[in-house]
């Protein structure tokens, strides 16, 4: 099955230096080529830590993910579903959930896994070879490979029914600003016409709400999937005023109907969202 993907916060070599600036797009065409992607992103995200988070964003069939990139880990989030939003998966179980499977069964499949690896280990501990030194070293190292393999899938089982959250850390300060109002920056904001492109909609009630284009030959278009539906709120950041969704995503309005999201800049869209794309 062929994967889209669009990754943002990395080149397209996988280095993050000279610091990437643009969003780029490829197309995936199998299981074994998206594992090696997600893997070399979470490689180059673990070397460079401080650097802005990489994101992917996946499309394989009617099926849309996001994968944040923190620290050589990746958090998985699916936004027609409410309760798997930011959870720690590795390469294997992000693809097993693209695929459609739940996510029960990905944590049965990891559970399966720590079962089969400590009878392997208990059977090798028991196994009686003969008095041969070279033979009792191999036997020794192949017990702390699997203590250490089970050791890391018992760590991934954990973190995986925890439901880790993911909320990093903000210079922002919530409160009202004198002369300020959530109103004044209310309406559309595009990051480009484009595959892949985000849309933002701030509404006058204060909701922030978060879309992604994707093209349609069917409607000669886009269509709209709405990834997030978050509350709104009102502060600064140091003497500027800033807007927050939820305890993930910091805006910062540019002036000049531009509002800046993630270190990438959205411009005001003057009509309405059915003029962007089809809502899906």
């Amino acid at each position: 099955m062929p994967y889209q993907v669009r990754l943002s916060h990395i080149n397209s070599d996988y280095s993050v230096v000279p610091l990437p600036i643009d969003t780029w797009s490829t197309v995936v065409e199998d299981e074994d080529a998206l594992i090696i992607m997600l893997n070399r992103v979470a490689i180059t995200s673990s070397q460079h830590p401080t650097h802005e988070y990489p994101v992917i964003s996946v499309a394989a069939g009617s099926i849309r993910a996001t994968i944040t990139v923190i620290g050589g880990q990746l958090y998985y989030t699916d936004p027609n579903v409410l309760n798997r939003s930011n959870i720690k998966v590795v390469a294997g179980g992000a693809l097993q959930l693209l695929k459609g499977s739940s996510f029960e069964s990905v944590l049965k499949s990891e559970a399966a896994m720590i079962n089969a690896e400590g009878k392997l280990a208990d059977k090798s501990r028991r196994a009686r070879m003969a008095p041969n030194v070279r033979e009792h070293l191999l036997i020794v190292l192949l017990i702390v490979l699997l203590a250490v393999l089970c050791n890391t899938v018992i760590s991934t089982w954990k973190q995986l029914t925890e439901g880790p959250a993911l909320v990093p850390d903000f210079e922002f300060t919530p409160g009202a600003i004198a002369g300020e109002s959530i109103r004044a920056y209310s309406g559309l904001y595009v990051e480009d016409y484009q595959e892949g492109g985000k849309v933002i909609e701030l509404t006058d009630e204060g909701q922030f709400k978060l879309y992604e284009m994707w093209r349609s030959a069917e409607l000669a278009g886009f269509t709209l999937q709405q990834v997030e539906s978050l509350p709104l709120r009102l502060g600064s950041q140091g003497d500027k005023p800033a807007l927050m969704a939820g305890d993930f995503y910091l805006l910062l309005p540019k002036g000049d109907d531009r509002i800046l999201l993630n270190n990438i800049l959205f411009r005001r869209h003057s009509g309405p969202l059915d003029n962007i794309g089809k809502l899906q």
